[in-house]
């Protein structure tokens, strides 16, 4: 048998509003007039006057605020990025791919990994920033989607495609890869000149002191 007791979802909204601060605030201005009317007397107009006091109160009273939310944590673009590359690594790999599939999706994986861990060096290059990001976001994702998701996925024709594009992929890495490490050793050796300039031969650096 149902139960007659109202539910507490649906509560009844005039008691909900006899209960908010606009009608608090309205009576209130409406019990200052009706005191005011008896201390000084408004004449015949009092109740007119009472209520609108009381609608001016319930409508300029502001409607309560609402808890602000907290901005959701922004993921910093290396660790998104590093996050996408492991997974579409994964799916790849867990449907055991052919051999050479395997190996360029590592090769690829390797490369990324290596340029994510450098991504401030890329700061003053953003092309470099935004081919990572299409690699790792859209072309990889999508090149593994469509060939597990195929029903001849083993197929040769298949297979010797995906290899064609991750290499594609991994040589486009190598290359941002090959420049990092280029810009180390150019900084390295700047260095050591200057060291040589400012400091000359020191043993250790560029003699050996048992010589």
């Amino acid at each position: 048998m149902a139960s007659s007791k109202p539910s507490s979802q649906g509560a009844n909204p005039v008691g909900a509003y006899l209960a908010s601060r606009k009608n608090q605030v309205g009576l209130l201005m409406a019990i200052v007039v009706v005191v005011l009317h008896i201390v000084f007397g408004f004449g015949a107009y009092w109740p007119i006057a009472a209520l609108a006091a009381y609608g001016a109160g319930a409508a300029l009273t502001p409607p309560p605020r609402r808890p602000e939310l907290e901005p959701a944590p922004v993921v910093p673009t290396p660790q998104l990025l590093a996050r996408t590359l492991a997974e579409t690594t994964q799916r790849l790999l867990a449907a055991g791919p052919p051999a050479g599939v395997e190996t360029r999706a590592r090769e690829l994986d390797a490369n990324a990994r290596f340029v994510l861990g450098e991504w401030d060096h890329l700061e003053p290059t953003p092309d470099h920033r935004q081919t990572m990001w299409n690699i790792i976001q859209v072309y990889y994702p999508e090149i593994t989607a469509t060939f597990v998701g195929g029903s001849h996925y083993r197929d040769p024709r298949a297979v010797a495609v995906v290899v064609g594009s991750l290499t594609t992929l991994s040589q486009a890495a190598g290359r941002i890869k090959q420049g990092i490490l280029d810009d180390n050793l150019r900084a390295m050796d700047s260095q050591a000149q200057y060291l040589r300039t400012q400091l000359g031969a020191l043993p250790g650096l560029d003699e050996n002191p048992a010589g």
